[in-house]
């Protein structure tokens, strides 16, 4: 009897502590949440339900309704979710955080939030909308390519509303110096979207962050549409045009270049346009990840040209488990009285590189993005083929290899081990490391130092 009563004992008062354990987190938290309200009187008047907490350092607030000064309308949530360290958080604040360090994970979730595309604050983002592209939405916006006016597209496919969910995480990696960050999005009814991106060199205290140098490790990212909600669009877009669904989308994809440049900002090759073909017809899923072979100083990507990013990024692009292998695309010519800007164009899975004559006809300076290259009477640089056989003696050259897929690479070799040949291609930003198997080359010249 004793025992059972010493077991009644430590039940009872493991559910004493931990109640009184929840009445003081809800008290410290509403006192918070509280001040949080008042502070923001100026610029909306907020009410809300409910407080909740968890063990594990989450805090719940439900029922929120956010009414902005000087606008009649309202903004209103289900729930949002704020996630801290853990418990010790919650009842003390975080120490370390006093310190300076960051924490192990952060993170906030809202869920049901809705949006009236017919009140007041629609119209205002639709004015927003108007302003930053210089237009106004067309009377058929639901059926074009760009996401710029997207209240308009949405209401014109018949929504009144938009209710949302989404998660942003920052937490931690297997580092001190790496932070990891992750967003989830889901729009009822419309679509979902994943986006995770890992950076090294952040530090593990709040300077740090704040004068670090980031480093991109990866990025992945992935798009779902509702089918039933396409299907929806893509028959409304259809009969507004008189047409059926593959009619439509054969017109859509056939546009000229100037519509690409004007709602894409740049005019897709037939690799991205196939894609855009088949991912309409099927929908299913879009996957883009970025693994660059070393951390990538985001700083210095302005400084390469876009034919460089899909190698200085490791890009892969999926669509239905399908990888885009043709990536090429062009940039729009620039208007009479702008600086005039090359045309780009970029493949994958390897790095088209541009021809050293094409380079110098653009007008660039060469000197420090390209070794000294040996020129024949004509201004080319001059190249001897070399045999398969004798690919050894190309360590330390510069070489230009010519793959069966079409594509030219040309740069230093590094190394040349197991059938595969190591580039150090040269550009404005630095320097980028490619492989290239000797298999898939159809013709290996080296230049000619004569």
């Amino acid at each position: 009897m004793k025992l059972k009563n010493l077991l009644v004992f430590v039940l009872v008062g493991t559910g004493v502590a931990y109640g009184g354990l929840k009445v003081y987190i809800h008290h410290k938290v509403k006192k918070q949440v509280d001040t949080l309200v008042a502070a923001s009187q100026p610029f909306a008047d907020i009410e809300y339900g409910s407080i909740g907490s968890t063990l594990d350092g989450a805090v719940s607030i439900d029922d929120i309704v956010v009414y902005p000064r000087g606008v009649n309308d309202s903004v209103r949530m289900e729930q949002l979710r704020v996630i801290t360290p853990g418990l010790g958080f919650l009842l003390n604040g975080s120490e370390s955080m006093r310190k300076g360090e960051l924490p192990e994970r952060m993170g906030i979730e809202f869920r049901g939030a809705r949006f009236n595309l017919k009140g007041r604050l629609a119209q205002l983002l639709e004015q927003a909308e108007a302003s930053q592209t210089g237009r106004e939405p067309s009377a058929d916006q639901a059926c074009a390519l760009s996401r710029a006016f997207v209240t308009a597209q949405y209401r014109e496919l018949g929504l009144s509303e938009l209710v949302f969910d989404t998660d942003f995480v920052i937490e931690r990696g297997l580092t001190p110096s790496q932070v990891v960050m992750k967003m989830r999005y889901s729009l009822h009814g419309v679509e979902q979207a994943d986006f995770t991106m890992t950076l090294e060199g952040m530090g593990n205290n709040v300077m740090s962050v704040a004068f670090a140098t980031p480093l991109l490790k990866n990025i992945s990212v992935s798009y779902r549409p509702d089918p039933e909600f396409s299907n929806k669009a893509l028959h409304y877009c259809a009969e507004l045009q008189a047409t059926d669904v593959p009619t439509f989308i054969s017109q859509l994809m056939d546009k000229g270049d100037e519509y690409f440049a004007d709602e894409l900002g740049f005019i897709p090759g037939p690799g991205i346009r196939s894609a855009l073909r088949q991912f309409l017809e099927s929908q299913g899923e879009v996957r883009i990840s970025a693994r660059p072979d070393s951390p990538l100083d985001i700083k210095t990507v302005h400084l390469y040209k876009p034919e460089d990013w899909p190698d200085l990024f490791g890009l892969t692009v999926t669509v239905n488990d399908t990888e885009v292998s043709d990536l090429s695309f062009r940039m729009p010519e620039h208007k009479a009285g702008e600086q005039n800007a090359e045309t780009t164009t970029f493949k994958l899975p390897g790095l088209a590189m541009l021809d050293p004559i094409r380079n110098r006809e653009s007008g660039e300076n060469q000197a420090d993005s390209k070794p000294a290259q040996a020129k024949s009477k004509y201004g080319r640089p001059r190249y001897r083929t070399v045999d398969r056989k004798d690919v050894a003696q190309l360590v330390g050259q510069n070489a230009r290899i010519s793959t069966v897929d079409g594509k030219r690479r040309s740069g230093r070799v590094l190394s040349i081990k197991n059938g595969v040949i190591s580039l150090e291609l040269r550009m404005q930003g630095g320097t980028l490391s490619t492989k290239v198997p000797i298999a898939k080359a159809r013709k290996i010249e080296v230049l000619d130092q004569g």
